[in-house]
């Protein structure tokens, strides 16, 4: 039987270790608090800037992420100040609730899960051609309140109905092959989907890196 190289050997051990150097999510865990970049900083619990080293623009401490807007500043360990602008990151943690941005602003992640469920603000254009007269600029601006998923396996933001929990699923057989048992009505009602967020969190937990 043919031995592994030593190197091999490492990094398969390394691998393993951090496989499973993880935690399941429970609510006040403690998440590490700053702005996330990127959906992989969130995913590894490293925000891409701490929160104490946040900085507004008079060079204050930031202490409400929340009550920011526009640019703020840090300073890394080593190089000059570096420049944030709120309005590229991905989110941010504060008080251990994490924020998601959107073109409509910050939106805390309300059911936090593998399938996390939340409620954002989407604005929209009404072209109803009955309105041309009242509104000659072509329509009305609405903003309405819209229920969304995020599968935090993808990434992905998926609409809160019987399409988007179904897609959501797929990364569990069972629970799909119950879902798409139901009849068609049944899996757009709220009981339903909320019901199997939660049997598909309880079966398939988030995880963080320790």
């Amino acid at each position: 039987m043919r031995r592994l190289p030593c190197w091999i050997c490492a990094v398969l051990f390394a691998t393993l270790v951090q496989a499973q150097a993880s935690v399941d999510y429970f609510a006040g865990m403690g998440l590490r608090e700053g702005i996330y970049a990127d959906f992989q900083a969130f995913q590894n619990n490293r925000p891409t800037v701490p929160l104490d080293r946040l900085r507004d623009g008079q060079g204050l401490p930031v202490s409400d992420i929340r009550r920011v807007s526009g640019k703020l500043q840090w300073q890394p360990d080593t190089g000059a100040r570096q420049t944030v602008d709120l309005r590229s990151i991905w989110g941010f943690c504060q008080n251990d609730v994490v924020y998601i941005g959107t073109s409509n602003g910050f939106y805390r992640i309300g059911l936090m899960g593998s399938l996390s469920h939340l409620v954002v603000e989407q604005t929209y254009r009404d072209w109803d051609p009955y309105m041309y007269g009242r509104y000659p600029m072509g329509g009305v601006t609405r903003t309405v309140l819209v229920q969304q998923l995020l599968d935090m396996r993808t990434g992905r933001y998926l609409p809160f109905n019987a399409a988007g929990m179904d897609e959501g699923l797929q990364h569990d057989r069972v629970l799909s092959e119950e879902f798409r048992a139901l009849p068609k009505k049944q899996r757009n009602s709220p009981e339903a989907l909320f019901r199997f967020l939660r049997m598909y969190n309880e079966r398939n937990p988030l995880s963080f890196p320790e």
